[in-house]
């Protein structure tokens, strides 16, 4: 994989940088959690037990079970949502071992902080919404997810099959793909650095411990096909939970999908202008949406500084909008959840239909 070079410098970048630090300067304040993360953690992590012993050691019925795999599953995206990303990315802690505990957190819930720091970090973050580099949005020619995509006769009915193909992101991820990541040593063309013999133990031992405690424990206490029902049932609410709140970010009514030049491989804008126009908003005024999903409806301010932790981004949001404002960057944010996943599903729709995608105006709301 060649890498891109943005080529354009409108000193957008170093502004909002001045204004979001001096904010939190001006206030005594640090970019990284504080009580309110901390709090929040064990109370994930609590709910993420209570839910677990209760589906395995404690279900009476039918509907207690449903109701409480449910929850195991909504735990394991709040762990994601919340805690190992914020330790992933740095912005958990200022102490650095603190975020490798966090972000360690991502393989005790199935997946590898590893493999997902090269995946996210690397490639999602620098090169957001770019065919063929970043893989969140390349699903093997079952979903177009953006115009320089090519068309497939099948993609015109992709807007009623894309949610249920959603279900499976997760099941997928931590089982096929964290090994195919791992035996063929890529993502898509993205060379990945050799692992270390201690990374490589842990990716396994990591994997024993998630499969034998989701699958081999509950077969004591319950028949083999009703564990497997409810791993699979787990991962489907899991999976749509994590796949639909990424889409409703990148692959929406609004965002840019740029096509890149080809020599030399760069793209002829500034960075974090790029970061804005591939990204999106939604629900900002919504405190359920944002405590539950770890901020990653402020995705903007999420893309702008991933470094910085979740619980500051509603405050930083007016600042990173104003400075979109003056410097004349359109910043895309929909005013609900509702309204998001409208868009997403037009979106989709509008891409199985056409060859090339009209960009569409887009009304800009707080």
């Amino acid at each position: 994989m060649q890498k891109l070079s943005f080529t354009a410098h409108v000193g957008f970048y170093e502004e909002v940088k001045r204004r979001v630090y001096g904010y939190f300067e001006e206030r005594g304040l640090s970019p990284h959690a504080d009580w309110r993360m901390y709090l929040k953690t064990a109370l994930i992590l609590l709910w993420l037990a209570a839910s677990y012993v209760i589906l395995v050691f404690a279900t009476s019925s039918l509907i207690m079970a449903i109701i409480t795999a449910v929850a195991v599953a909504q735990g394991f995206a709040w762990v994601g949502f919340n805690i190992m990303h914020d330790g992933n990315h740095g912005s958990y802690s200022k102490n650095k071992y603190v975020n490798r505990i966090m972000g360690f957190m991502l393989n005790l819930i199935g997946g590898s902080h590893w493999f997902w720091k090269h995946k996210h970090n690397v490639l999602h973050h620098t090169y957001t919404n770019i065919t063929e580099l970043d893989e969140d949005i390349q699903v093997d020619h079952i979903l177009r997810m953006s115009p320089e995509q090519p068309r497939k006769p099948w993609h015109r009915m992709q807007h009623l099959y894309a949610f249920p193909a959603y279900c499976f992101m997760s099941l997928l991820w931590v089982t096929i793909g964290d090994f195919r990541k791992f035996f063929s040593g890529r993502i898509g063309d993205y060379q990945l650095p050799k692992l270390s013999a201690s990374e490589t133990t842990l990716f396994f031992l990591t994997k024993v411990f998630y499969f034998g405690y989701m699958l081999v424990l509950p077969m004591f206490f319950h028949p083999v096909l009703y564990v497997l029902a409810f791993f699979i049932f787990v991962h489907f609410v899991l999976g749509f939970t994590l796949a639909l709140t990424f889409q409703l970010a990148h692959v929406i009514e609004g965002n840019t999908f740029p096509k890149p030049n080809l020599a030399p491989p760069s793209i002829d804008n500034e960075w974090a202008v790029h970061e804005v126009e591939t990204t999106a908003n939604f629900a900002p005024k919504n405190k359920l949406a944002y405590w539950l999903l770890g901020g990653l409806n402020f995705q903007i301010e999420h893309h702008l500084f991933p470094r910085i932790c979740h619980i500051h981004y509603p405050d930083i949001s007016k600042i990173v909008k104003k400075a979109c404002e003056d410097f004349g960057i359109k910043y895309v944010s929909y005013p609900t959840v509702r309204a998001a996943i409208a868009a997403h599903y037009r979106f989709l729709r509008s891409l199985g239909k056409k060859d090339i995608l009209v960009p569409q105006e887009v009304v800009v709301r707080a």
